[in-house]
């Protein structure tokens, strides 16, 4: 109410009325210790109809392999690294849709009972909430001075007198990367400005990758052991012991071999297939194969995700280290920076390979 998000208005014939709901959270901070408690109001968004209640919804996201760029950038040129969350990021934008919501449960005015809200700015739970604040925080950028990278249109870039500076986006965590700490504090105090911001200083903890920082050398160690850990521990039962491979070649579990009689089926049932699953598909990839058998894995793609889990109890500790040139200067960077590709041309379904 404070961000006069609605104005209370007399109810409109003909319009549905939205309602909303209390969502109650822990926030936790990097290292899993409870932070903060939170409430939040969330419209039902799922009542919204198209053409009247929303229309475009997409908004994007920072691709990973951007975000290790950037950091790989950041540490061959031993640049300043620090992260801001943007408190209540989706009420920041305003809407051009009319919609009404009624007064959300214990914050009823007295006297005002049949009057509903209108809704001036975006809420948690709209459809269209994720895209109204971006293109929110993307003109504000813009009049900061960044551009939008072309390949990636949530990396903002901004040079001035030769000195460039990044700005990442997922959503309301930024990532901001500059040269100087001067520099970052001149970005941070521009975004306080605008938005309400926590200021989370020199990133340790992002995205729930855990980066540790080698200034000396200039390299960067990200590594998941925290997530990887709380994975192994969900499905222990089901990994006697950890091993160094992730897959055996000669083993190549085919589509004909899913479940075809209901009895087969209900055998598979009873293994936690797309709970292994959707745990570990963060550490691999959204392209991971075994994900083509979530509706009907048969016994050999179930084998083939334990023996993954194994890798996984058995690489917790591993990481990637990014950067680790002395030699990198913003002249010579891009002659400098060396990406790996290794790809299949996928003859057959059963031979397809994931780009890596």
């Amino acid at each position: 109410m404070d961000n006069q998000t609605w104005v209370l208005v007399p109810r409109p014939k003909g319009r549905k009325i939205l309602r909303s709901r209390w969502d109650f959270v822990v926030k936790y901070t990097g290292t899993g210790e409870i932070d903060r408690f939170k409430a939040r109001l969330v419209i039902k968004g799922f009542l919204q109809e198209y053409g009247i209640d929303y229309n475009e919804i997409f908004s994007p996201v920072i691709r990973m392999e951007v975000l290790r760029l950037l950091l790989t950038i950041a540490a061959l040129l031993d640049l300043e690294i620090h992260q801001m969350d943007v408190k209540t990021a989706f009420l920041n934008g305003f809407l051009e849709e009319e919609i009404y919501m009624a007064q959300p449960e214990g914050f009823t005015t007295p006297g005002q009972e049949d009057l509903v809200c209108k809704l001036i700015k975006s809420l948690y739970g709209l459809k269209q909430a994720p895209r109204v604040w971006y293109q929110t925080l993307s003109a504000f950028l813009e009049k900061l001075g960044f551009s939008k990278l072309i390949k990636d249109s949530c990396v903002f870039i901004r040079t001035i007198d030769g000195v460039t500076c990044y700005i990442a986006v997922y959503v309301d965590d930024l990532l901001i990367i500059a040269p100087t700490r001067a520099l970052i504090s001149e970005l941070k105090s521009a975004l306080k400005k605008r938005f309400s911001m926590t200021d989370l200083g020199e990133v340790k903890y992002l995205l729930g990758w855990s980066i540790q920082r080698d200034r000396k050398n200039r390299t960067i160690f990200v590594h998941q052991h925290k997530y990887a850990t709380k994975v192994i521990d969900r499905f222990s039962d089901y990994i006697p012991y950890p091993i160094a491979t992730p897959a055996d070649r000669n083993v190549k579990p085919p589509v004909s071999s899913q479940p075809v009689t209901e009895a087969e089926k209900d055998v598979m049932k009873s293994y936690p297939y797309r709970e292994a699953v959707g745990s570990i598909i963060y550490l691999l990839g959204p392209t991971w194969r075994s994900t083509q058998f979530l509706a009907n894995p048969g016994i050999e793609h179930w084998n083939a995700i334990v023996r993954g889990l194994k890798y996984l109890a058995g690489t917790k500790d591993n990481g990637v280290c990014l950067g680790g040139s002395q030699e990198v200067t913003p002249e010579n960077l891009a002659d400098r920076l060396i990406a790996y590709s290794d790809s299949a041309t996928a003859p057959t379904r059963d031979a397809r390979l994931e780009d890596t």
